[in-house]
């Protein structure tokens, strides 16, 4: 019995022996497998970090080209940006791409705004995967979503909807450096270029432009753009109190000071060197005709319209001279229609010389510059919004858009910006 136990002993100690490699192999293949995948997360933490740099980077540059691609028209803005934020998801990119989505949607009436979302997906090349199981390898997806608003800036707008609404007819010019020219109009000829000479950063129609052999426009007009909500329409002021004059026709000898209040049945100037005190002239149920053969001074002055309004007509070798509040709640508005805008043909009728620093908002006239007559800005500011605007017979309408040069707020303010927003 003795011998027999002693010898169960031997057999113990030699199969201890033998139990030690396959342990200690079991051991080492689990070490690797930890130390595996470790590494195996590692590489694809810093793979799905790369990933996420490249989508914010084709999200924003994409919305860069957006705010820096010439044209005025939302559409071909938008192409450019996602062509961009392609190449260069495809380019900046270590590893191999399954899938790229760009998705661009401009998201207001003015197609100036837009959010462009660029998804990415890929399967890492990981060698140590196999160690952590084949979910440390599965494709991985990565969002980047950037904003963008392009900007104007708009210095003239045309409302109608249906009719011819910018005409430069004759030898005249037309001028409005820095900013851009937009007719809402559907019409065939919305834009008509008869003759003379028209310049501005662009020219872009909601329907067809019109130009003629000898007519000089530069650049040629984009068609088809989409019509602008009228960017004031939510301008509002509150109609109260008496006439503090009825129909006053101004024709003294030599010099004369108005001071601002509430002018019934309109205001006729017919005096020479007529100065405006600062302040807001209130033109109710009439209209304002300048027949000076002299200067009228408005410095500090808004012109608002109110009522069952009429014809406003600055006569030739007039001249009216008028900078815009730089404060207050019409500040930067120099002519301003109030109300309800009816189909009565208004006209704003320019003969003489009108020199504007501010904006002429007035959607229901239509503006006439003709015969000789200029309108220019001292100061290079000049914003109009009109239900059409003319210049024929040798007119010339001049702006220079550098808001530098002004110390009036703008008024219809353009945004450019582009930024990451997820």
């Amino acid at each position: 019995m003795w011998r027999w136990h002693r010898h169960i002993r031997i057999l113990l100690r030699k199969n201890e022996a033998g139990s030690a490699a396959p342990i200690f192999g079991l051991c080492l293949m689990s070490i690797m497998a930890v130390v595996g995948a470790t590494i195996a997360l590692g590489m694809d933490t810093r793979a799905g970090q790369q990933l996420q740099v490249t989508a914010d980077a084709s999200a924003l540059g994409g919305a860069t080209v957006f705010l820096n691609h010439t044209s005025p028209k939302a559409q071909d803005r938008l192409m450019a940006a996602r062509e961009e934020a392609e190449r260069l998801a495809t380019n900046n990119s270590n590893y191999e791409l399954r899938d790229l989505a760009v998705d661009a949607v401009t998201e207001d009436a003015y197609g100036q705004h837009t959010r462009l979302a660029v998804e990415l997906e890929f399967k890492p090349v990981n060698y140590f995967a196999k160690f952590a199981g084949a979910s440390a390898s599965a494709p991985m997806r990565r969002l980047a979503v950037a904003e963008a608003t392009w900007g104007f800036p708009l210095c003239v707008l045309t409302l109608d909807p249906t009719h011819v609404a910018l005409r430069v007819m004759d030898n005249s010019r037309l001028v409005a450096e820095n900013c851009i020219v937009w007719s809402n109009s559907t019409n065939a000829r919305s834009m008509r270029f008869v003759g003379g000479s028209s310049q501005a950063r662009a020219f872009c129609t909601a329907g067809g432009a019109d130009r003629w052999i000898g007519a000089r426009v530069t650049p040629e007009p984009e068609t088809e753009c989409e019509p602008l909500p009228d960017p004031l329409a939510d301008l509002e002021l509150p109609v109260t109190g008496l006439c503090d004059s009825v129909s006053v026709d101004i024709v003294r000898i030599g010099s004369t000071r108005l001071s601002p209040g509430i002018y019934c049945g309109g205001l006729a100037i017919r005096a020479r060197n007529v100065t405006l005190e600062p302040g807001t002239y209130y033109i109710r149920d009439g209209g304002l005709k300048i027949d000076a053969r002299g200067t009228v001074v408005a410095e500090g002055v808004t012109f608002v319209f109110q009522g069952l309004t009429s014809h406003i007509d600055i006569k030739g070798g007039s001249e009216l001279s008028i900078v815009a509040p730089a404060d207050g709640e019409l500040a930067g508005m120099a002519f301003v229609q109030m109300g309800d805008v009816d189909r009565l043909q208004r006209k704003m009728r320019i003969r003489g010389q009108l020199n504007v620093e501010g904006v002429i908002y007035m959607p229901g006239y239509d503006i006439e510059v003709m015969q000789g007559g200029s309108g220019r800005t001292k100061s290079p500011y000049l914003q109009i919004v009109a239900n059409s605007l003319e210049v024929s017979n040798g007119g010339k309408l001049a702006i220079e858009f550098d808001m530098s040069q002004t110390d009036l707020p703008l008024v219809i303010e353009p945004r450019r910006e582009a930024r990451l927003v997820q």
